[in-house]
């Protein structure tokens, strides 16, 4: 009997000349059986590591994150949420600033949906073990994670509460010595339905991948920053593009550096802390967050410029100090 999977692995391999990428509806069958579990693990190796060396499609990565999609139960749909991966396994990553920068946007009504898991953090510290430096938990299922916005604007899901299997495939990175294609098609599944996701990308060639990927999958809005480690975070010490998708309209925004020094702090969750309740004042921490926090506030529409945002998300940081 003919393996169903075989034929995706040769469509990959058959060599410079005869080999192509999937098209979107056979990448969907081929990752279908990956998680699954129906796909041999010498399979799944082979085919993650040929789609890494062919460079990954859109089409490829629109059809594996549909395949995710069908696998997991969605969560509703909710219009007026913010969909935030965190998926950092960067070196350059220390304190998730960001984490502070959601939190500030749910204290002004915004809903924040938060989830991920870092696989391979070098440095820094993982985003769930800082979850109570602005005294939140984890959630344990997607229907957890629903019923919290429900009365809540801010959670945050692992992925193993939603999807062990991924889980299971980011962590085979340490056998196969790269990553694969299911380090990006983890931050597009957007589980529970948001009408805007926000993107932090390392390498930049994954910028233009992800929007492709994310106008075949016909997400409302997407928001893209080549972000510190690979995280939806603003680098201040740099003027940054953010790449911006409208249904099917695309635009781009140039926002400025804000901070010419990365000073030493303490890469500590009660140091976070400190900085979120106002007992330690930091200029580079106050830019991070308010930096990261302007440019998801001027992907909801409350704004309609970049100095705008940046106006109004210092406020709202005020505010925060101030209660």
């Amino acid at each position: 009997m003919t393996d169903p999977y075989a034929a995706y692995i040769r469509i990959l391999g058959r060599g410079p000349t005869n080999s192509r990428h999937l098209t979107r509806e056979e990448a969907h069958f081929a990752f279908s059986g990956v998680l699954s579990g129906q796909m041999s693990d010498m399979q799944v190796g082979a085919l993650l590591l040929l789609l890494r060396y062919r460079s990954e499609s859109p089409e490829e990565l629109a059809g594996i994150v549909e395949a995710i999609r069908d696998h997991i139960s969605l969560g509703r749909e909710c219009n007026d949420l913010i969909d935030w991966p965190s998926y950092s396994s960067g070196k350059s990553r220390r304190l998730p600033w960001f984490l502070l920068s959601a939190k500030l946007l749910a204290e002004t009504g915004i809903k924040v949906f938060m989830h991920g898991f870092n696989s391979h953090l070098d440095n820094g510290l993982l985003t769930e073990d800082c979850l109570e430096a602005v005294g939140e938990m984890p959630a344990a299922s997607l229907e957890d994670a629903n019923e919290t916005l429900e009365i809540e604007n801010f959670v945050y899901l692992p992925l193993r509460n939603f999807c062990p299997k991924l889980k299971e495939l980011l962590q085979i990175r340490s056998v196969l010595g790269v990553r694969s294609i299911v380090n990006t098609a983890v931050k597009l599944i957007n589980p529970i339905g948001a009408n805007l996701t926000f993107l932090g990308i390392y390498h930049p060639a994954y910028i233009k991948l992800n929007v492709g990927a994310a106008i075949l999958l016909e997400k409302p809005s997407l928001g893209v920053i080549k972000g510190g480690g690979g995280e939806a975070e603003r680098n201040i010490l740099k003027p940054i593009k953010l790449f911006q998708i409208i249904k099917d309209q695309q635009k781009t925004t140039r926002w400025p550096a804000l901070s010419k020094d990365k000073p030493d702090y303490p890469v500590t969750v009660s140091y976070l802390k400190d900085i979120w309740q106002g007992k330690t004042q930091n200029d580079y921490a106050t830019n991070m967050i308010v930096g990261t926090a302007a440019q998801a506030l001027y992907l909801t529409g409350r704004t309609e410029t970049p100095e705008q945002a940046e106006r109004l998300a210092t406020v709202y940081w005020q505010q925060h100090l101030n209660k």
